[in-house]
């Protein structure tokens, strides 16, 4: 018999009941894994030629693929420009970093443009700016600036719209 206050499973102790005794089984072990991933909402949208792709929950190890491949067909599908709204996801870990870098990287190798609206939502903004992502990445603060914010400035350089949560 397992010891009291162990939570474990019978698994060779042998139970007597009044048609006498009888062996157990071991039916089935709680699962000792972790929950499964929180649910990670995409959705996408065209909004005067450009698409939108709105993200909700949290972009970790597992759900990375995900939105990568979400973004990367946005970006195909697009005359222009992909605006990522990353302003209610609840957490991004280093897969989600590089899936925008990789994101970014492919719109530009496409020469199209990949916006990123992350307001000053800390659990996004901040890993970016830990990794120094933020002189990088194209980040608006919101998904209307980003729509209507220029590729390239005066001098034909690329124009980056910062957030500054200082």
């Amino acid at each position: 018999m397992a010891p009291a206050g162990t939570g474990g499973i019978r698994t060779s102790d042998t139970f007597h009941s009044v048609a006498g005794p009888v062996p157990s089984t071991l039916v089935s072990q709680p699962s000792q894994a972790e929950p499964p991933p929180p649910d990670l909402d995409i959705v996408s949208r065209a909004v005067n030629g450009n698409i939108v792709i709105s993200v909700t929950g949290e972009v970790d190890t597992e759900a990375a693929p995900e939105l990568h491949d979400a973004i990367i067909t946005a970006i195909d599908d697009t005359g222009s420009t992909c605006v990522l709204d990353l302003t209610t996801v609840d957490f991004l870990d280093s897969a989600g970093l590089a899936t925008l870098i990789t994101a970014d990287a492919y719109a530009v190798a496409h020469r199209k443009s990949l916006r990123i609206a992350v307001d000053s939502n800390s659990a996004v903004i901040r890993p970016i700016e830990i990794t120094g992502l933020d002189t990088v990445l194209r980040l608006y603060h919101t998904v209307g600036e980003a729509l209507h914010a220029s590729d390239r400035t005066g001098d034909g350089q690329e124009n980056t719209h910062e957030i500054d949560e200082r």
